[in-house]
């Protein structure tokens, strides 16, 4: 995108039983600190993970450092999609940051695959997206915002 970025380092390993414990107790990782990179943009735009229907506890952090300010966000998501598009992900921003956001972009992986024999959760699970389909991701988010 040729556009600058800002890299969200956990302080610990990220495992399956940390994201799940962060989900159940509504945690917030510890990661870098970035407030004094993020007061240089009037204009965000966030991508995360989806985990178990929720935005990747990492931007936790994000968002309570520009809540209530009076920063733009759109936010790009890629996600399994168990269940489809998250219809949820706006709110979540909107309680989390007290900001609505100009865009949400819910990909889904399953969208990425071929639809024969239909991607199972274990192909979903294990899903690592290649350079070429990244460029064709970041051309569709460009169209979007």
């Amino acid at each position: 995108m040729q556009a600058d970025y800002i890299e969200l380092k956990e302080r610990r390993k990220r495992r399956v039983l940390t994201i799940l414990l962060d989900m159940v107790f509504n945690r917030t990782p510890k990661i870098n600190d970035i407030r004094k990179q993020l007061e240089n943009y009037d204009y965000l735009l966030l991508v995360a993970p989806v985990w178990f229907g929720k935005i990747g506890t990492p931007l936790r952090t994000v968002f309570q450092t520009i809540k209530n300010t009076n920063k733009q966000i759109s936010l790009t998501t890629l996600s399994a999609g168990a269940d489809g598009i998250n219809p949820n992900l706006e709110k979540e921003i909107i309680k989390r940051a007290g900001i609505k956001p100009k865009t949400v972009i819910n990909l889904l992986i399953s969208d990425l695959l071929p639809k024969n024999p239909k991607p199972n959760f274990k192909v979903l699970d294990n899903y690592k997206i290649s350079e070429i389909k990244a460029d064709t991701i970041v051309d569709k988010i460009i169209n979007q915002l």
